[in-house]
């Protein structure tokens, strides 16, 4: 029996060859993952952008927190843009681009208290087909309001010991 060094050497080269190649893939997934969260929070980012920075969906929020009468005056297209926007959000956190507390935290607050809020629902038809991914993300966030309120009192009645 004889050593062959040729196709040891073969069997080393292919052994490395595989390594690299399996290194290198795993950095590329790496980098992809990297890219694809960066530009998920980056449209993220974009959204909290349009409503924060929007006078008209600031005064539309002012007014629903009380449920003013004078968010019958606001125009049916301001309304439909700023139910988009809510749209966005909605269509991230089905699509799990977003988790459900952060869409809550970011999003949920403003979401429930356009839901609440009659007024803002004279000119728009909250039964709508069209309106039911609004009405279903508000729905949504309003239970996890509801079961962080719970969660609190629930902390504030404890015996102290």
């Amino acid at each position: 029996m004889s050593f062959d060094w040729v196709s040891v050497g073969k069997d080393l080269a292919t052994i490395v060859g595989v390594v690299i190649a399996l290194l290198t893939l795993a950095k590329g997934v790496m980098e992809y993952t990297i890219k694809n969260t960066l530009d998920r929070f980056g449209k993220f980012q974009e959204i909290r952008k349009r409503m924060k920075e929007s006078k008209e969906f600031q005064t539309i929020f002012k007014l629903a927190e009380t449920n003013d009468m004078k968010l019958t005056e606001i125009e049916f297209v301001q309304k439909r843009d700023l139910l988009g926007l809510f749209e966005e959000v909605t269509l991230m956190l089905y699509s799990k681009i977003i988790k459900k507390e952060v869409a809550h935290y970011m999003f949920g607050y403003y979401a429930v208290r356009l839901y609440e809020a009659n007024y803002f629902w004279n000119d728009v038809n909250k039964g709508s087909y069209y309106s039911s991914v609004f009405c279903n993300f508000a729905e949504d966030m309003k239970a996890i309001e509801n079961k962080l309120s719970v969660s609190r009192v629930q902390r504030s009645i404890r015996p102290k010991f």
